[in-house]
This record gives structure tokens, C-alpha cells and sequence, in this order.
């Protein structure tokens, strides 16, 4: 064989090598781009998971209700009685609604009878609330008012630690005389008014809030009542509730008490 064909043959291998080379690398090509394409849809497929994961533990960590704003409740003032009739609030979540059918209402308990008659604790009832799930928010939800005349502030009955809340202010619970005290506190809000606030663990698993305070010769006592499922579900908001119950700060009349209850006085003086 001769120099020249062997040359020609050589050049011929080179060529055939070199487009054996780039067909490998337009194979390779061919699978890699595939490849990386579904990684990235595999990515964004687990991420989009993950998001869908993070929004169903957040919709189970974050009742409904705490997600609307909070809405004033009032409670209507007790007219003509031996303390002076002021406005009572307190704030509960909005996406709370009273139950179909259910209102606030209102009762009285004669505590004892003196000159100027009887002398009565009244006790204004909020109706049921269900929350954002329809489920009852709690048990009860209400306000007292009773006459403590003489007295300017809550701190006048003494210090917090001297009063047995379970027993003091007539609160009607299942076994509240053997509730056990978790916690008591004093709070001030912007109008200067003075609280002293109390939670109670019932024997039942049940919770009692309370705040209590005294203006214009009455003794407010707010308190909210929560079974312990309630209480597992609506803590913040019940919490939230108490904190928020407001009665302004106001001086006792000096109107005789014979006129505040049966308003029987004239420009002269007393009929």
C-alpha cells in the first residue's frame, strides 16, 4: 500500500471519528435539556406543596374568628337605681354573631331590704355567640352591678390579694367555690379607671374570667365563662373580651338616694 492511501485512509478514520463525536454530544443535548426541564417542574411542584402545607397549618392555628376586627358590644345601663346609670363595653371578635334566636337579657337578685327598699345585684346576660366555625364561643358572657356606695375605687374593697373572687361578687358557676386562682392583676385603661382582674380554673376544666371595678356608687364585675374546649379554641379572644370591658370613671350623685331609685324629688325639695 502505498504513502498516499494510507494518508487517505487515515484522513477518512479522522472524519468519521469527528462526526461520531458531535453526533454523541446532539445526543447528549437531546437528553440533558429534558432533564434539567423537569427538575425545575419538580421544584416548583414541591414548593407549591409546600405553600399549600403552611396555609392549611396556618387555617388550623388561626380560629376564623380571630381573622375579622373586634366589634363593641354595649351593655345597657341600669336606670333609677341606688349608683349612677354609665355606659358598659366591652369588645368581642367579629367574626362572632349571637345565636339564632338568642338576646341579651337582664336579672336581678334582691341581696337584702333596708329604707329605701329592696336592694338588688343585677346581672345583664350576653346572648350565645358562635364563632367563625358555628361553633359556641362560650358558656356565658355577662356583667354585674350592684351598690357599693362610699367607695371610689375598686381598690377601696382593699388589696387584690385580700379578695376571694370565687366568692365575692356572686358569680353563678358550676363549683366556682372550688375553683382554684391562676391569676390575679390590676389594670388601669386610658379613662383612668381601675381594675382588678382574676382568672379562676374550675374543678370541671371550665374557666372564669373576671374583671371588676367601681364608679358612680356601683360595683361592675364583667365575667366570661368557657368550657375547656372553649377555652382551647377562644382564650385570646375571651381574653381579649375582659381586657376590653370599659365603664368610665364617674363621682357617686349626691342626689339622696331616695330620689336616684324612686325619683320622687322636686325643685323645693323633697315631696
Amino acid at each position: 500500500m502505498s504513502a498516499s492511501t494510507s494518508q487517505l485512509g487515515l484522513a477518512v478514520s479522522r472524519v468519521t471519528a469527528l462526526r461520531a463525536s458531535k453526533a454523541t454530544e446532539r445526543v447528549r443535548a437531546l437528553h440533558v435539556t429534558p432533564i434539567r426541564c423537569h427538575v425545575s417542574a419538580e421544584v416548583t411542584r414541591r414548593g407549591a406543596l409546600r405553600a399549600a402545607a403552611a396555609a392549611a397549618v396556618l387555617a388550623v392555628a388561626t380560629p376564623r374568628s380571630a381573622l375579622a376586627g373586634d366589634n363593641v358590644v354595649s351593655f345597657e345601663p341600669v336606670q333609677n337605681e341606688r349608683w349612677v346609670a354609665v355606659p358598659l363595653s366591652t369588645k368581642i371578635p367579629g367574626g362572632w354573631a349571637p345565636r339564632p334566636g338568642q338576646r341579651a337579657k337582664q336579672s336581678k337578685f334582691m341581696l337584702y331590704t333596708d329604707t329605701y327598699g329592696p336592694n338588688y345585684r343585677y346581672t345583664t346576660s350576653l346572648p350565645k355567640y358562635v364563632d367563625g366555625d358555628g361553633a359556641v364561643a362560650a358558656k356565658e358572657i355577662q356583667v354585674q352591678v350592684q351598690s357599693r356606695g362610699g367607695q371610689e375605687s375598686i381598690t377601696d374593697l382593699g388589696p387584690i390579694a385580700g379578695i376571694d373572687a370565687a366568692k365575692a361578687f356572686g358569680i353563678e358557676a358550676e363549683d366556682i367555690a372550688l375553683a382554684e386562682q391562676v391569676s390575679a392583676a390590676k389594670r388601669m385603661d386610658s379613662g383612668k379607671q381601675t381594675y382588678y382582674q382574676w382568672e379562676l380554673a374550675l374543678p370541671s376544666g371550665s374557666r372564669v374570667l373576671i374583671s371588676a371595678c367601681v364608679s358612680g356608687g356601683g360595683l361592675y364585675v364583667f365575667s366570661a365563662e368557657a368550657t375547656a374546649d372553649q377555652w382551647a379554641k377562644n382564650e385570646a379572644a375571651l381574653r381579649g373580651a375582659r381586657d376590653a370591658f370599659t365603664v368610665p370613671v364617674v363621682a357617686e350623685s349626691t342626689t339622696d338616694i331616695s330620689n336616684r331609685i324612686y325619683n320622687n324629688a322636686s325643685d323645693g325639695g323633697f315631696k
